[in-house]
């Protein structure tokens, strides 16, 4: 518990700090997941991200930020009686600038993901990922792998970006396969469309619940609104459906490499299955100077 506090202090003091500076990008979302019948979400989940450059040269570009995630459960017929889960990691980037148009990007992303009751080394795991990004005018690409470290095994994640220019108010964007956009620029400070979305999680229960494991993965589609508030604020809102699957594991239990978003674990394996689908509504807010 008092690691739990020495980490929320931490975490505060730089969020003043970094936010005290000027240009400092950052990303605020909650998702709220409301159930059928009664007024307690099935799931609500926040997430906070922030990323500064430590040094910006011609050729190399360094990054460091903090992002921290809380979800909070209500699963029905919970016999662990698990409610909330936390993640908290801090990822660094390096940027290598091989021409005016060309770079390539390694992530390397420590996490601590948990319950938070009590932490250990077994909490830990990571992320990281190898990247190469062109650009040709008001358009660019990109292709990687992601290497992601969770309690049940390694995953391997090709990863894809695009932003592309259909015609004057026509644009496709986003992360594959994490959240693809088609996007509809009314004007130069709102747009619309239709968003599609795969992510997963990985949680370490405390001791008490025998040091289990969770697994979640989320799949949504609907659409969303944008608008630029003022210069570099964007506020971000999404509504549509989602299938959320968790399942419980053994602590001792593990599985071979798998591929995203290919869920190659077999309910019958889990401990505890649970399945919600429904309606998902996303606020966020963001900042950046660039």
């Amino acid at each position: 518990m008092r690691l739990f506090c020495y980490i929320n202090i931490l975490f505060l003091l730089v969020f003043i700090k970094v936010n005290a500076q000027q240009g400092s990008p950052f990303t605020l979302s909650v998702n709220y997941f409301p159930v059928n019948s009664g007024n307690e979400p099935i799931m609500l989940n926040s997430n906070f991200s922030l990323n500064i450059p430590v040094h910006r040269g011609t050729l190399f570009t360094y990054l460091a930020g903090t992002n921290f995630k809380y979800f909070r459960l209500n699963l029905q017929e919970d016999t662990l009686n698990i409610n909330n889960l936390y993640s908290w990691s801090i990822p660094v980037t390096s940027i290598l600038r091989i021409s005016p148009n060309k770079i390539i990007t390694l992530l390397v992303e420590p996490i601590i993901s948990s319950d938070f009751k009590d932490i250990g080394a077994n909490n830990f795991r990571y992320n990281m990922a190898l990247f190469y990004g062109k650009k040709n005018g008001l358009n660019s690409w990109g292709i990687g792998l992601a290497i992601s470290k969770r309690f049940s095994g390694f995953q391997i994640i090709p990863l894809g970006t695009f932003n592309f220019h259909l015609n004057k108010n026509w644009v496709f964007s986003g992360i594959f396969p994490f959240k693809p956009r088609l996007i509809y620029e009314l004007d130069k400070t709102q747009q619309i469309g239709i968003s599609f979305g795969i992510n997963n999680n990985s949680f370490r229960l405390s001791e008490l619940q025998e040091s289990h494991y969770i697994n979640s993965q989320l799949v949504e589609a609907g659409f969303f609104y944008q608008k630029t508030i003022v210069k570099h604020f964007k506020m971000d809102i999404f509504m549509g459906i989602q299938s959320l699957q968790t399942e419980i594991y053994n602590r001792d239990q593990t599985f071979s490499v798998s591929i995203f978003p290919i869920n190659q674990n077999k309910n019958e394996n889990a401990i505890e299955s649970f399945t919600n689908n429904g309606l998902l509504l996303q606020f966020s807010f963001s900042y950046a100077l660039f």
